[in-house]
């Protein structure tokens, strides 16, 4: 099977399960795998956003197949999956994958039946699954998923301690917050003709992001942000990122609370700020509108101003998109929040941005 074939049988099991008719353990897969990059991230953005557009479809196929042709270790993976026999069952546990979800338990092409039988079967599963955190221990396999949006959980150990055989994270210097920050040839020149002069510190003390926000303020040991945009008082279609590093996981996480407090009390003197569901976005994430909302709930063409703040590790990124007129209003956050996310898990894995 070529490279072609396999991409558009899983390209399909990916838009099954984003239609909620199966999550299979090939979805899965794809997911993860089209999450590590930013032309991959885009693709599972549109996919969210418009499922049934044909474009939509052929740029999925497209990106996976590249993905297939340059990994030969995934496109193995990916063949023994598509054509592993599978089933589904109501009120059944389905065994399908190396994950365990709250409805089921990943460990191989397994159904455990909702009988005394299938219990039975259930308890050697749970079995097999407790030899498998042990395995998980010395890096062999990831078991749980935990795919709750959970924005204000503390970090795990696992946040704040290196794993054995992972790279250390950059260190939270100015250098490194300078090097997350995307530069010119990040952006597209046609949309944001114009870049800004990045604006790099060694504390956030004045920082506005952090005046209500004593946590951050206090505890950031280098702050940046830049800007890219268009229209001539450069205030149309605007695009900022600021980036935060912090001495561990810990102190970003306290500092990423107290943020995401301030905006939640809106006394920074937005107009109708208020929470909206996006993309999740590094080990925790919040989205936030304010002065309008976009035109599904709308439909008078007012701006609108969104903004993604995430933490990853020690770094603290955010998103902001402002003043959009185009039709991409309020979905435009999704690439600029995808990126930046990418930019602070290659810092945070020790790996240039």
């Amino acid at each position: 099977m070529d490279a072609s074939d396999l991409a558009a049988m899983a390209a399909q099991a990916l838009t099954t399960a984003a239609a909620g008719t199966a999550n299979t353990a090939v979805a899965d897969l794809v997911r993860d795998r089209l999450s590590r990059s930013a032309r991959g991230q885009a693709a599972l953005d549109e996919l969210a956003n418009a499922p049934s557009d044909p474009e939509t479809g052929r740029h999925l196929q497209a990106t996976l197949a590249d993905e297939i042709r340059s990994d030969a270790e995934f496109a193995g993976r990916l063949a023994v999956l598509i054509h592993a026999p599978s089933q589904q069952h109501v009120g059944s546990v389905v065994v399908t994958g190396s994950k365990v979800y709250r409805s089921k338990i990943a460990l191989g092409p397994l159904t455990i039946n909702n009988t005394r039988a299938g219990r039975l079967s259930l308890a050697a599963g749970v079995l097999l699954a407790v030899l498998m955190l042990i395995l998980a221990a010395y890096g062999g396999v990831r078991l749980f998923d935990n795919t709750d949006d959970a924005p204000h959980s503390a970090p795990s150990e696992r946040d704040t301690k290196r794993s054995a055989g992972r790279s250390a994270a950059l260190p939270p210097t100015t250098d490194t917050v300078r090097r997350i920050l995307p530069g010119r040839s990040d952006m597209d020149i046609k949309e944001y003709p114009w870049s800004g002069t990045p604006v790099i510190r060694a504390s956030a003390g004045g920082f506005a992001l952090c005046r209500a926000a004593p946590e951050c303020e206090a505890n950031a040991v280098a702050v940046g942000a830049v800007e890219f945009g268009r229209g001539e008082n450069k205030g149309e279609n605007l695009a900022e990122f600021l980036v935060l590093a912090f001495p561990d996981a810990t102190a970003a996480h306290l500092a990423y609370n107290d943020i995401v407090q301030d905006y939640e009390e809106a006394d920074r003197g937005f107009n109708n700020s208020r929470k909206v569901a996006l993309e999740r976005r590094g080990e925790e994430s919040q989205g936030f509108d304010s002065q309008g909302t976009d035109t599904k709930s709308n439909p008078q063409p007012l701006f609108v101003n969104r903004v993604l703040i995430l933490r990853q590790g020690a770094f603290i990124g955010v998103a902001h998109q402002l003043d959009d007129p185009t039709e991409r209003r309020g979905t435009r956050i999704l690439g600029l929040s995808a990126m930046l996310a990418e930019r602070i898990e290659r810092a945070d894995t020790g790996r240039t941005p």
